[in-house]
Parts: C-alpha cells; structure tokens; sequence
C-alpha cells in the first residue's frame, strides 16, 4: 500500500515538471535548414529565438529557411505570401539572429531592449538677420552753374563736397568755384579775367521727407587773374585774396539726388586790383 503511494506521487510530480518543459518546447516552431545546413543550422536559428521575444509565443507552422550563397529565404507554413528573402551574411550567428528577427515579426512584434538614453539636441534657430546698419552722415557731391556779377557779370561752375548727418545737423563742405570773364572793358582796352575761388564752411542741414534746407559760414579764398588786350604795351597780372562767405541753400530730393538753388554773399578782406 505504502509502495502505491509513493508510485502515484511520483507520477503526479513527474507530471507535474514535465508539463512546463512540454509547453516550452511548443512554443517553439519546427525550423528546416536546406542548402547550407551547418551556416546557419536549426539549433543556431531556435537559440537566437528568445533573444529577440523572451516572453511571447511563436507560431505554429513549420519554418523553412534556404540558404543560397549570400541570400536566406525564409518560408512560414505554406502560405507562398508568407516568404521573406534577406542578405546572408558572412557569420553564421549573424545569419541565425536575423532570421530570428523575421520570426519575431511574423510572431506580432519585437521584443524589448535596453538601449542607451537618448541623446537630446536643442535646435538651433535660423540666424535672425540684422537690417542693415545705416551711417549716421553721408557723404554729398555736388555741383552747379553760377552767375556772378565780380569781374563783369560773367558765368562759372561749383563743386563741392560736404558731409552731414543723415537726418540733419551740423556738418562741414568744402568748395570750389572757377569764373571766366571776356573782353571785360577796363580804361581804353579789354581784359580777360580767370577767377578761383574755394571754401570751406560749417553747415547747418534740416532734412525733410521730401525736400531740405541748409546754410553755411566759413572762410573763402581767391584767386585772380588777368591778361589785357589794346593796351600799350598789354600785361599780365594776378592777386590773391581772403575774406568769409555765407550760403542758403534749398531743394528737394528725387531719390538719392537733390535739386537746389544755392545764394552766397562773399565779403573779402581788401579790394583786389590786378
């Protein structure tokens, strides 16, 4: 009786530890190697298994995998849609895990590794750019024609130079003129007379959208010459001179350029006599 007993607990542990080995070994597919079976072999392929879905089960149908040269295919049961064909590489191990791979996917998902964090990268912003920086001054050219009334109502020519604030403000220019007077009639003959003139001024510039005003004082120089005609004998002579100078002037501006009209009084420091 005692014998019975321990017989019928026997089988009942026996049961007992063969059931988990018989449902571990289920969950297993059948694998079939053709061509190449050593590289990978079905024992390879079945160990790289739990690797890839420790804790989830695998399908039932029996798996075939080919090898051919530097290709695997891998077949699932007998559905022909159920065949995948992946790159062999050269280490058998490779070979077994990335056919384990396949299977995992046909079994419904990937297992779950740890991986390193994740590196995390702040965005860089696209530069912003800056509107361009505009001078405080500018730099003015200039010229004109002039009529004067020193040395016979004859006509010249202006350039000058200056620069000012751009909005208007104290600034400084610099000027040269030239005059030419003909057959100026002077005590029985005619005279020709070259005058030069140049300048250089403190200017006050009020700058609107459309059109400005500005006005000068500074200090000018001259320089005259003249050369006689029916006389007797006929000479040459010259004279220099300086004295200071104002200036008003006013326009509009068309783009980058202006217009003005420009009035100077000049007051020099003796009378010239050549």
């Amino acid at each position: 009786m005692n014998r019975r007993r321990r017989f019928i607990a026997s089988s009942i542990v026996l049961a007992a530890v063969s059931l988990p080995l018989a449902a571990v070994a289920r969950t297993q597919p059948i694998v079939a190697v053709h061509g190449d079976t050593s590289c990978p072999s079905a024992d390879m392929i079945l160990a790289a298994l739990p690797a890839n879905r420790p804790d989830a089960e695998w399908p039932e149908q029996d798996v075939t995998v080919e090898v051919a040269d530097d290709l695997l295919s891998i077949t699932l049961g007998q559905a022909p849609g159920a065949r995948r064909e992946i790159p062999a590489d050269t280490d058998c191990s490779v070979r077994a895990n990335s056919v384990a791979v396949v299977l995992a996917a046909w079994a419904g998902e990937l297992g779950a590794r740890p991986t390193d964090s994740p590196m995390l990268t702040v965005a860089v912003p696209a530069p912003v750019l800056a509107p361009a920086h505009k001078p405080s001054h500018v730099v003015e050219l200039d010229g004109a024609a002039f009529y004067s009334t020193v040395w016979g109502h004859a006509p010249g020519a202006w350039l000058g130079v200056g620069r000012t604030p751009r909005e208007g403000g104290v600034g400084v220019r610099l000027a040269g003129a030239y005059q030419s007077g003909r057959d100026l009639a002077l005590e029985g003959g005619t005279n020709q007379v070259l005058c030069f003139i140049v300048s250089a001024a403190l200017t006050y510039h009020v700058q609107r959208k459309h059109v400005f005003a500005s006005g000068d004082v500074g200090l000018a120089g001259t320089f005259t010459r003249a050369q006689g005609s029916g006389y007797e004998p006929n000479q040459t002579g010259w004279a220099a001179n300086v004295g200071g100078a104002a200036d008003l002037r006013g326009g509009f501006r068309l783009g980058r350029a202006r217009l003005w009209l420009n009035a100077r009084g000049q007051r020099l420091a003796h009378a010239e006599t050549v």
